[in-house]
């Protein structure tokens, strides 16, 4: 439901696009582009994840993130659980919504953190 909620959204801007003027391929161009950043925000996750283990493993090491660490400490070797929960729903709201710039942090943000833990290894 809410994916064709997103494409309506997106096929009414491409038309209003159309109208005014601009190129349709520039719209495609940055749709594009948006997926490109989710497969990266996805992959960052199961690198974060890898990482994390990793990390965690070598002696001195601790979890920075409270909630991640209470998972951890109660869920185990499956702590990462819960991160599927947020990433979906996150995923969910975001395809909802139009805007690049939130995905586009996200993005970033993990690469910063996965480059933290491996620079723990």
């Amino acid at each position: 439901m809410g994916y064709e909620r997103f494409r309506d959204a997106q096929e009414a801007s491409d038309r209003s696009c159309i109208r005014a003027g601009a190129k349709g391929s520039h719209r495609r161009s940055l749709r594009q582009a948006v997926w490109l950043l989710w497969v990266l925000f996805i992959g960052l996750q199961i690198a974060d994840v890898i990482t994390t283990n990793y990390a965690l493993a070598v002696p001195g090491n601790w979890e920075v993130n409270p909630l991640m660490h209470l998972f951890q400490t109660h869920l185990g070797a499956v702590w990462w659980l819960p991160k599927i929960a947020a990433v979906a729903m996150a995923a969910r709201v975001a395809a909802e919504r139009s805007r690049t710039w939130p995905i586009l942090v996200a993005v970033t943000y993990y690469a910063i953190i996965v480059s933290g833990n491996l620079a723990c290894l």
